[in-house]
């Protein structure tokens, strides 16, 4: 659920593949026939097999230049132009997670990571190995640059001072009690039967991958409409935020801030399985469009 769009991603690993080819065409002379028939075959990058303290820090401070200087932070800002609109708030959300996760991208695929989705994932794994293994100061110097971003990113998409998203920070006790209800409402019977009809609608384009892709819509566009901010009084409000937008944003800080507190995940792990699960997406599902994307 914590930046939870994950057809951002699928997008992005396209986007990605296709925008890396172009640029080796345009950069680079092909040698003539004869040497291209003498060259030998190009070694394929390789990712570390384990960071470093150098490594992990050398990461966060490249995506943190890119993000506030370079292209992230001009996509950024064009999103920002359209704060306000909670009608467009799901897709605003899935831009501003390309723009942070290309941004990614970029950095890890000069390290031989796979500029995709992988290649994301597997960073990850390294970095959950990296934590549990460093000293509690540089545990704590990369949660907070960690978090640092990741509000940047917020404050710039949604126009929304640093200082405002540093006030709404909640101690764990009350973070779970947030996502205690969050997950309650999440799984409520209506929650679960309205995505089960609107992705019951769905004809089949014959692609998992699509398939998969429309649920996936479904499931975000209610979690942020109905969940979030569906109802009188809406769920932000009765977590002690502002309605709208804002209080949504604010939220998704708090949810930052703790995702790694073994309860929170169990909360949003439980909920999120039963939305899926509704929207008739199980690791079947997930395996054909896996399989699908590979053989395209």
């Amino acid at each position: 659920m914590l930046r939870h769009f994950s057809s951002a991603t699928r997008r992005l690993q396209s986007k990605v593949k296709h925008s890396s080819a172009l640029s080796r065409y345009l950069s680079t002379t092909p040698p003539p026939p004869e040497a291209q028939a003498q060259a030998a075959p190009q070694a394929t990058p390789s990712h570390p097999f384990s960071l470093t303290k150098e490594i992990a820090v050398g990461i966060q401070d490249a995506t943190a230049l890119f993000i506030n200087h370079g292209v992230g932070m001009q996509k950024l800002q064009m999103i920002a132009k359209e704060a306000g609109n909670t009608e467009t708030l799901v897709n605003r959300w899935q831009r501003m997670m390309e723009a942070y996760l290309g941004t990614q991208v970029h950095v890890l695929a000069g390290l031989g990571y796979q500029p995709n989705e992988n290649g994301l994932h597997m960073y990850n794994q390294h970095v959950g190995m990296f934590m549990q293994n460093a000293d509690p100061e540089t545990q704590e110097m990369l949660r907070t640059s960690t978090r640092d971003l990741w509000r940047t990113v917020l404050s710039t998409a949604f126009n929304i001072s640093i200082s405002e998203i540093a006030s709404s920070e909640m101690d764990i006790v009350k973070a779970r009690e947030t996502m205690h209800k969050v997950s309650q409402k999440m799984q409520s019977p209506e929650i679960l039967e309205m995505i089960a009809l609107k992705c019951g609608k769905i004809e089949s384009t014959g692609n998992a991958g699509m398939d998969m892709a429309m649920k996936h819509q479904i499931v975000q566009d209610t979690l942020v409409h109905q969940v979030y901010l569906g109802g009188e009084p809406t769920l932000v409000e009765e977590c002690g935020f502002e309605n709208g937008e804002k209080g949504y944003v604010f939220m998704q800080c708090v949810m930052a801030e703790h995702q790694n507190d073994p309860l929170v995940s169990q909360y949003v792990g439980a909920s999120m399985m039963q939305l899926l699960k509704s929207a008739g997406i199980g690791m079947e599902e997930i395996e054909a469009a896996a399989n699908a994307a590979r053989s395209s």
